[in-house]
C-alpha cells in the first residue's frame, strides 16, 4: 500500500462518511454480529467484514467507488454474508480488538465459528478485491506456507505469483509486496486495459520495472486505456515520488526537485505542494508558513477550496507559533469557515483559538461545529465532544 503523508490536524477532522453500497453492488447484512453469523451458518457462507472508520479515506473510496460495482456485488454476494462494521462504535469497538485490526479498511474472511480464513488491508482495484475474495473461498491455515516455500524457490506459475502477491499485499508488507508484484510482473507483462489497471493500483515508483514497460508502451496502452488516464498516472508517479519521499537532506531533497523538474512540467501551485509536505515533515517552520501562505491566498482562496485550507491549517498546527503566525492560521480558518459553515470548518477554528489560548471563542466555535454535526447529522459528534473537553480542560 502506497504510505501518504497526513497532516495531525487532518487526521483528526478529516472524518469521511462510509456510505452503504447501492444499486447493483454489495447487499451489505445489517443484522448485529449474532445475527451475521447465523445467517451465515443457515446459508453455508464466509463472512465478509469490512472493517472501517469514520474518518479514514481509503474506506470510503472502497465504499462509493468499489462496493457499488456490479461484477463485485454479484460474485460477493453470492459467495459470503456481507457486514460492514464500524471499529470505533458499538460491538465494532470489541470486534475489532478481538480480531487484532489496527489499519483501515481491513477486510475480514471469518466462518461461522468467528475464525479468521483471510484478511486484507487497505484499498485495492475491483480485480483485486476480488481476487482477495477468491482466495478466502479456497484458503486453508497453511496455504500461505506453502506459496511461500513454493516464492522462495523459484518455482511458481503465474496464477500462483498471483494468488501469493494478493497475499503478500494483504499483509501490508510494502517492500515485500513491490517485490513480489514484479516478478509477477516479469510473468504477467502486456499491453491492455486490465493491465494498465493492475499497474496503476500496484505500482508507486518511477524506478519499477513494470512502470518503464508501461512508459515504453506509452502510445499503445494510451489507445487501449486512454491516453488522458495513462499521462496522468504516468505524471502523478512522478511527482508523488518526491513528494511523500523522505528525504536525509536538503540536499537529497533539491536535487529530487531537479530531476523531477527535467522530467514533469510542474505547475506552481503542484511544486508548493511538494514543497509543504517536504518542509512540514522536516519541520521547517519558515519555509513551510511561507509556501503554505502562498498556496492559500494564490489558490485555495480562488478556487474556495476550504478542505486544502483545513490541510494548511493542520501543518501549521505541529509547530510551535507566534503570535503573527497564529493570526495568519485564524485567517485561513476564519476563510475556509466563510466557505463552508459545516462541522469542519468550525471546529478547525475552535483549534486555531485554542491554540491562541482563546478558551471563549474555542468553545464557542466547537459549540456551533456540535450543532452543525446535529444539523447536518454526522456520524462524528463524539469525536468534536472530546475536542471540547480538551479545551474545557485546558489551563492557561
Amino acid at each position: 500500500m502506497k504510505k501518504y503523508l497526513m497532516t495531525i490536524f487532518t487526521m483528526v477532522l478529516l472524518t469521511l462518511i462510509c456510505g452503504k453500497a447501492i444499486a447493483d453492488g454489495i447487499e451489505f447484512n445489517h443484522g448485529n454480529w449474532e445475527e451475521v453469523k447465523a445467517t451465515a451458518s443457515k446459508e453455508h457462507k464466509i463472512i465478509f467484514i469490512d472493517f472501517y472508520t469514520t474518518w479514514c479515506a481509503p474506506c470510503k473510496f472502497m465504499a462509493q467507488t468499489i462496493f457499488p460495482l456490479k461484477d463485485v456485488g454479484d460474485f460477493y454476494n453470492k459467495n459470503f454474508v456481507c457486514v460492514q462494521i464500524d471499529a470505533e462504535k458499538g460491538e465494532g469497538i470489541a470486534l475489532a480488538h478481538k480480531y487484532g485490526v489496527q489499519a483501515y479498511p481491513t477486510m475480514m474472511f471469518t466462518n461461522e465459528k468467528e475464525e479468521v480464513i483471510h484478511r486484507a488491508l487497505g484499498s485495492s482495484t475491483a480485480e483485486e478485491f476480488i481476487g482477495q475474495g477468491k482466495i478466502a473461498l479456497t484458503a486453508s491455515p497453511d496455504e500461505l506456507a506453502q506459496l511461500k516455500d513454493k516464492y522462495l524457490k523459484n518455482d511458481m506459475t503465474k496464477d500462483e505469483l498471483y494468488k501469493y502477491f494478493l497475499r503478500v499485499k494483504a499483509g501490508g508488507n510494502d517492500k515485500e509486496t513491490s517485490e513480489v508484484f514484479e516478478k509477477y510482473f516479469a510473468l504477467a507483462a502486456n499491453v491492455s486495459a486490465e493491465m494498465f489497471n493492475t499497474i496503476s493500483a500496484n505500482v508507486y515508483s518511477p524506478d519499477s520495472k513494470a512502470f518503464i514497460y508501461l512508459e515504453q508502451h506509452h502510445d499503445e496502452f494510451a489507445e487501449l486505456a486512454g491516453k488522458e488516464k495513462v499521462d496522468n498516472f504516468i505524471r502523478k508517479t512522478y511527482i508523488e515520488d518526491v513528494e511523500y519521499n523522505r528525504f536525509k537532506t536538503a540536499e537529497e531533497f533539491q536535487a529530487a526537485m531537479a530531476k523531477l523538474k527535467a522530467k514533469v512540467n510542474l505547475t506552481e501551485k503542484e511544486e508548493l505542494n511538494i514543497e509543504t509536505n517536504y518542509y512540514c515533515a522536516t519541520k521547517d517552520k519558515d519555509r513551510y508558513m511561507a509556501a503554505a501562505a502562498k498556496l492559500a491566498t494564490n489558490y485555495y482562496y480562488l478556487t474556495n477550496d476550504d478542505f486544502q485550507l483545513s490541510n494548511l491549517i493542520g501543518g501549521a498546527y505541529r509547530f510551535d507559533l507566534n503570535k503573527d503566525e497564529w493570526l495568519t492560521i485564524k485567517e485561513w480558518a476564519e476563510h475556509a469557515l466563510a466557505i463552508k459553515d459545516n462541522a469542519l470548518n468550525n471546529a478547525s477554528l475552535a483549534l486555531v483559538y485554542k491554540g491562541m489560548k482563546d478558551k471563549e471563542q474555542a468553545l464557542k466555535y466547537i459549540n456551533k461545529s456540535l450543532e452543525d454535526c446535529q444539523r447536518d447529522k454526522e456520524t462524528y459528534a463524539s469525536r468534536i465532544a472530546m475536542f471540547k473537553k480538551e479545551i474545557e480542560d485546558a489551563a492557561y
